[in-house]
């Protein structure tokens, strides 16, 4: 089926100028830019360090002992004394009555203006942090399964268009909402909706029009976009300290890709696949006249009168659990996501908190950490095989220590590219979209609860760190019993993916050399 469209691939250029300057632009610009617009809520929503604000303090008074008059003291579980940041004494002269702080003094030394601090979101309101920020992965749940679905019915085109329109609606609702959280929450999960959608658009486009030697390059050139765009997020706001003029500058880079979204292509294969063989063409020539090519009259012809042959079988994700190896192995693999996407998530927002140091460079340490690791995850994978480099990593995720952060966030980078690469290897190419469009849907799932463990860390770090133990181990338990597909061949047919990892595999190895 595929023969006529590749052999006019094969004519206009599979690797010419226009694909490069497509991945350049889409994939590793837009990739940079759109993780600045989409990352901002995570530093904007930072609760930095608060005491309760005292008012009146005699000048022949020190602050030291103004505190203990006004301040009732705890002890915290490491059995340190404290002063107690969200209560005071009604009389500071009976010391029986306390009452919750009426305003709040921050620390300013790397932070000017947060949410929380603008909006007093601390003490007992610490809580609506973190509903807003599962609300994101709720609403990114929500749109990963709209859009993939609008995707393949209407096209990459549309979908990357709608995408912007509503990141840069969503951040403009937040922006302008005031104190009310309510209308915050709405324009979050707006942003939220489109979170998966513009990038895969891009980068379905660009496999799509690419051969297949440089399928892998273009999704690394996205990854590596990615922990660029974490770590120039965090040098732009420790530039600005103040969200909402760190809102406007990263939301505003979506809007020239916005104003000249109208240049953007619709995927060639997926016009033919619908049958939209006249647009096809249209394409295949624009794309054939950038590279100095041409697209020979035979092929045109062969392509305008081609009938797609309609699907009749009904796959979907119904088909991931159809016999008991599929769907073992689909659970595997769904248990996985959200064990990492916990820990990567947490790891992701902590990096902006608790840290006696310049917290922006320890994110940007952070997060080009990423890069090697990405690259370290495909070495050791075709080396080791994905189960054993999979459940290493997770292991070590959990029991590295804050000191250690950086090779913390590269550990999480790799577990990533592990069970990425389980997610095209073990499904069969006929549902293979459909399995990793879930996967996607229990990353949000497993994003949305880092916030809670955030909140619960903060008040009990032993429970929270054990949990996350305990989550990381599930996680090694699940990538131990996933079958290994290292030289293995791939399934075509649910038959296959019924089939593998059963018993000893009919499949012959290949060489990965080739």
């Amino acid at each position: 089926m595929d023969s006529i469209f590749d052999r006019a691939l094969s004519e206009i250029g599979q690797d010419g100028r226009f694909q490069k300057m497509f991945d350049i632009i889409y994939n590793v610009v837009l990739s940079i830019l759109w993780t600045m617009a989409y990352m901002n809520l995570m530093l904007a929503l930072i609760i930095v360090p608060y005491t309760c604000h005292i008012p009146g303090k005699p000048n022949d008074v020190s602050e030291l002992s103004w505190r203990q008059l006004n301040i009732p003291v705890y002890t915290n579980a490491a059995g340190e004394v404290k002063f107690h940041n969200c209560l005071m004494y009604t009389n500071y002269s009976l010391h029986n009555n306390t009452k919750v702080c009426d305003t709040y003094d921050y620390d300013k030394t790397w932070y000017e203006r947060t949410v929380p601090t603008e909006n007093n979101w601390v003490c007992d309101k610490e809580l609506y942090v973190a509903n807003i920020l599962a609300s994101s992965k709720i609403g990114e749940l929500v749109g990963s399964i709209a859009f993939g679905w609008y995707g393949d019915t209407y096209g990459r085109r549309p979908t990357y268009i709608i995408s912007l329109l509503l990141i840069i609606f969503g951040r403009a609702v937040s922006l302008l909402a005031g104190t009310s959280f309510i209308l915050f929450v709405f324009g979050t999960v707006v942003a939220a909706l489109p979170s998966w959608s513009v990038l895969q658009s891009v980068t379905a486009i660009s496999m799509e029009i690419s051969s297949p030697t440089n399928r892998t390059l273009t999704a690394s050139l996205r990854f590596a976009g990615w922990s660029v765009g974490l770590a120039a997020t965090a040098l732009l706001f420790w530039c600005l300290r103040d969200w909402k003029i760190f809102f406007i500058a990263t939301t505003a880079t979506q809007v020239p890709f916005l104003l000249f979204s109208w240049k953007m292509i619709e995927s060639p294969r997926w016009l033919w696949v619908q049958g939209k063989t006249k647009e096809c063409v249209k394409y295949l020539k624009y794309i054939a006249k950038k590279n100095n090519k041409n697209l020979s009259k035979e092929t045109e012809e062969e392509i305008l009168t081609y009938t797609p042959v309609k699907n009749t079988h009904g796959l979907g994700y119904l088909a991931l659990f159809s016999g008991w190896t599929l769907a073992k192995n689909t659970i595997l693999q769904l248990i996985a996501w959200i064990c990492y996407s916990t820990s990567y998530t947490v790891i992701l927002m902590s990096s902006g908190e608790k840290t006696d140091g310049n917290p922006f460079l320890e994110s940007v340490w952070q997060s080009l950490a990423e890069l090697p690791g990405y690259f370290i995850a495909a070495w050791l994978a075709d080396r080791i095989g994905r189960r054993y480099t999979g459940s290493n990593v997770v292991f070590r995720n959990s029991l590295v220590g804050s000191t250690l952060a950086v090779i913390n966030r590269m550990s999480a980078t790799i577990s990533y590219s592990i069970i990425t690469i389980f997610n095209m290897e073990l499904y069969p190419t006929c549902i293979r979209q459909s399995g990793m469009s879930l996967g996607n849907l229990f990353i949000s799932a497993g994003s949305a609860l880092a916030p809670y463990m955030l909140y619960l860390g903060r008040r009990y770090s032993q429970l929270s760190n054990l949990i996350l133990i305990g989550i990381s181990l599930f996680g090694i338990i699940c990538i131990v019993l996933l079958p290994e597909t290292l030289n293995e061949k791939l399934p075509e047919t649910i038959e296959d993916a019924q089939a593998f990892g059963k018993k000893k595999l009919k499949y012959l190895p290949v060489s990965s050399q080739s």
